[in-house]
């Protein structure tokens, strides 16, 4: 029995192939060397004609290779993964297996873009192997078939089809690459595979035009009709009209009349073919679409729900026997991709009867219906000769209807639809718009005469405790749970940073040890060393001498003179280290009880504000280097420390009273203070603020005579290297990061604040009690209300704001200067919480009160002005809120 094949591609010896003009122009293109490419519909018979050619090519001694590009894949694949699969496929095509190790090949340039790697595969295999064989072999062919299965990747191949046109460009430079030709096959455009024009390689080649079959070219398939029908070559004629030569078609019209060949002399083939197409094609097609045809017709025009709209619109005007000229639009190219359609003289028109029949009116009414959500409204408004504006889309559906064709490509008559229910709505608009320009003008005269009636009233006095309580109460809580802390320190701080230069302390003298006095006598300093610079400054007697270094362990050579000095020495006191982790003190000073410790009080952000006095219970106090310092001299002014309660809080010292720091003190919320006696420290500055000698001074003696003369003097380390440094209010600030001083000098400022306060009467820091801090917050929050209260004006409240914060901040700085620490943080807050609080509440009322003035004014102009008044009514209520909108419906129910 004679077999046709109905779909996949036609051997090379198949009886039945039908030889058309593109075998001869592809055959030719390719054997002179030019870029060819085959784009048309599916089974069109592309892959047909390649498998021809490619054999009378290898007949001539040309070597071709054939590529489906669709065997790479296109589903969760990388770039490297398909430009490795493209190399695989080659590799296969021209049986490079036993020639080059492809794995190792492609490895070995991994540090190469898969592109430039795939240019050297040709370069370097394919063409070198080409030179190595005879003359007759030297030019070759590759065929790219299914090239629009890249559609489906994740990642652009314009690099792959530019290394294509690299591959013909090189021909000038390098004549091998003049044996290399391609063929790309496939349902494409150019545009769809790159949209680099500058090098697309299809500007280039040669387009082949693969048309259906002719009369003349399809006589080999009468032959396989013998014996089947009355006269084969009247049957071709007529499976030529119903399939317009459509290759896969024929095949399969042909391979129904060898299945059921005509039975009776009475049926003509003509009959007999129309019976067979209408039973097996036609009717019920979606099921009888075997091997897949029509459907893939189905899916190609209804795949893509964007562009859907737009091709059935153009297919439906093709159908209409309406004159479509073909402009090569990315729609009329897409129908033609689709095989339904074929350009004959410039015009588009159906390919065949079985496409007509099959995707006829019906059919495209059907799926426009599903696409389109107005479908009814526009079928009724085709049917009434587009006249009935009845059938116009209005108001709501008409918007619905123009987003839903936002970013879709739609036929021509649903612009002209959509056209007409914009007119018609823009229309009633006009008609509209004298009485909607009334309302306006109705709802702006109403708000502005509600405005000024409502401006006059103002919130009363009886409201104004409540709000102050409102505010002051959160922000007092929000401070006790220290949540303004640290905003609170940092002011304070910067009040410090702004305090006016103080003098030196012409009392105290701090001999430093720096960097150079490091190098010269070494770290840690020899007891010998040191010996000698306490002789030295002895011999001046000062009052007191502060040794501000640990030694707990001698440090040779000279230890033995140290211990000397330190018993010959009554007026030296050391250091130890009395909190955390233990650091003795001198022996022989601790058995004269000559010891002070140095321990220091950093706050959370590592800042000292505190001095640390004392530790320890009555009868087991420890106290610091500062103190013992400042209480030796004072005696010798004839001051001492008198206890002034029995708790041993308040102390009184020449003209000042010191007071032990409490957990809540100024803007300390719980801070740590247990057994110790504490004070806020008022510093007097750097070490700029008292007189300073360097350490090689004193030893070279080239010191003035009475320098260290009835003075407190200090020894410690000022270097760097040694790390002993600490933060305090004077460095940094709000814009610059701190810079600390070192502990020498903290401790010269805490012995200057005890006795300045002591004989000079230079003010200590001192906080209120709690209960007057919170009068104050709540003054502060209360001056907020009565500014909100009486100023109308955005303008002033704003300058009033601004002036009484500047008023608090000032007073603050003012009353350190004082020696007062007081609440600004909080009081700040309570003045802008009250203010807003007042503003909002303000508002809002006068916003209820002039939206209720506005609605009675409308309400009685509704009564002269029905539909202006109504639509003003409507106005308002769009821009009202909820609770407003549901009062204006109450209105009207």
């Amino acid at each position: 029995m004679n077999q046709y094949q109905v779909g996949g591609s036609l051997s090379q010896d198949h009886p039945y192939y039908v030889e058309r003009r593109a075998d001869t122009e592809l055959y030719q293109a390719l054997k002179s060397g030019q870029f060819c490419y085959v784009f048309n519909a599916r089974q069109m018979g592309k892959s047909s004609l390649m498998v021809q050619v490619l054999h009378q090519l290898q007949q001539d001694g040309v070597c071709c290779g054939a590529i489906d590009l669709s065997r790479i894949g296109s589903e969760t694949l990388t770039l490297e993964q398909w430009y490795k699969g493209f190399a695989v496929e080659l590799w296969q095509a021209f049986d490079l297996l036993g020639k080059v190790n492809l794995k190792r090949w492609w490895q070995e340039r991994f540090d190469l873009s898969p592109v430039q790697r795939l240019g050297q595969f040709i370069e370097e295999i394919l063409l070198a192997d080409v030179k190595n064989e005879e003359p007759s072999r030297r030019q070759f062919v590759l065929f790219l078939d299914e090239v629009d299965s890249i559609r489906g990747l994740d990642f652009s191949l314009n690099d792959f089809f530019g290394l294509i046109r690299a591959c013909y460009n090189r021909r000038s430079l390098h004549p091998e690459y003049r044996r290399l030709t391609f063929a790309l096959l496939g349902v494409a455009t150019p545009s769809d595979l790159m949209t680099d024009h500058q090098r697309t390689p299809f500007n280039i080649g040669r387009a082949i035009d693969l048309c259906g079959l002719q009369q003349a070219d399809a006589q080999p398939l009468a032959q396989g009709l013998v014996g089947y029908v009355h006269e084969p070559s009247l049957a071709l004629q007529e499976i030529l009209i119903w399939t317009g030569g459509q290759p896969f078609l024929m095949q399969k019209v042909c391979q129904l009349l060898v299945e059921h060949p005509v039975s009776t002399q009475s049926m003509t083939d003509r009959e007999h073919i129309h019976q067979l197409i209408q039973k097996y094609m036609i009717q019920t097609w979606e099921f009888q679409d075997e091997p897949e045809h029509l459907r893939t017709i189905r899916d190609r025009l209804l795949g893509d729900h964007q562009f859907t709209g737009q091709l059935l619109g153009l297919y439906q005007q093709i159908l209409d026997d309406e004159a479509v000229e073909f402009d090569g639009s990315r729609e009329q190219v897409e129908l033609l991709l689709s095989g339904l359609v074929t350009n004959q003289q410039g015009q588009l028109v159906v390919k065949n009867p079985i496409y007509q029949a099959i995707f006829n009116r019906n059919w495209v009414r059907h799926h426009l219906a599903q696409l389109r959500p107005y479908a009814e409204f526009l079928d009724s408004w085709i049917s009434s000769g587009k006249s009935d504006e009845s059938y116009l889309l209005r108001g709501q559906t008409l918007q619905d209807a123009l987003t839903w064709t936002l970013g879709k490509s739609l036929s021509h008559e649903d612009y002209q639809f959509l056209g007409a229910s914009q007119d018609l709505a823009k229309r009633e608009a006009q008609t509209a718009l004298k009485a909607v320009e009334q309302a306006s003008q109705m709802l702006a005269t109403a708000r502005q005469r509600a405005s000024r009636e409502v401006q006059k009233r103002r919130m009363g006095w009886h409201w104004m405790p409540g709000m102050t309580l409102s505010v002051a109460i959160p922000v007092l809580l929000l401070r006790g749970l220290g949540l303004l802390q640290g905003l609170e320190l940092d002011l304070f701080d910067q009040f410090v940073r702004w305090r006016p230069l103080e003098p030196i302390d012409r009392r105290i003298v701090i001999v430093e040890i720096d960097e150079q006095d490091i190098t010269q006598v070494g770290y840690p300093m020899p007891d010998r060393v040191l010996a000698q610079a306490i002789e030295t400054i002895q011999t001046q007697k000062p009052q007191v001498i502060g040794l501000d270094i640990y030694r707990d362990l001698p440090v040779e050579p000279g230890h033995s003179d140290l211990v000397r000095v330190f018993q010959s020495t009554p007026n030296l006191i050391g250091i130890e280290k009395a909190v955390g982790t233990p650091v003795a003190p001198p022996p022989i000073l601790a058995e004269k009880q000559q010891v002070g410790f140095a321990d220091q009080v950093e706050d959370a952000d590592g800042t000292v504000r505190r001095a640390l006095l004392s530790v320890g219970d009555e009868d087991t106090a420890r106290y610091s280097l500062a103190v013992q310092l400042a209480l030796s001299y004072l005696v010798t002014k004839g001051l001492a420390l008198k206890q002034l309660d029995a708790a041993g809080r308040r102390f009184e010292l020449g003209k000042a009273i010191f007071e032990k720091f409490e957990p809540q003190d100024g803007g300390y919320i719980n801070a740590q203070a247990g057994q110790s006696y504490q004070i806020l420290l008022n510093f007097r500055g750097s070490e700029a603020n008292f007189l300073t000698i360097p350490l090689r001074q004193v030893l070279n003696r080239q010191i003035p005579a009475d320098l260290f003369h009835d003075r407190i003097v200090l020894i410690g380390y000022t270097a760097e290297s040694v790390n002993d440094r600490f933060r305090t209010p004077n460095n940094g600030g709000w814009f610059n990061s701190a810079q600390p001083i070192n502990g020498v000098t903290l401790h010269a400022n805490i012995v200057s604040q005890i006795i300045s306060a002591a004989l000079d009467g230079r003010p200590l820091i001192r906080v209120w009690i709690e209960p007057v801090e919170w009068l104050w917050v709540l003054l502060g929050a209360g001056v907020g209300a009565a500014i909100s209260w009486s100023l109308r004006s955005p303008l002033k409240l704003i300058i009033g704001i601004l002036l009484v914060s500047s008023g608090l901040v000032g007073g603050g700085y003012f009353a350190l200067l004082a020696g007062w620490w007081i609440p600004v943080v909080p009081s700040l807050l309570g003045l802008w919480g009250t203010a807003i609080v007042i503003i909002i509440i303000t508002d809002k009322q006068r916003d209820r009160l002039q939206f209720q003035r506005t609605l009675a004014l409308l309400l009685d102009a509704q009564r002269d002005y029905p539909t202006a008044g109504r639509i003003a009514i409507e106005y308002l209520k769009l821009s009202e809120t909820k609770e407003h909108q549901a009062q204006i419906d109450r209105q009207f129910n």
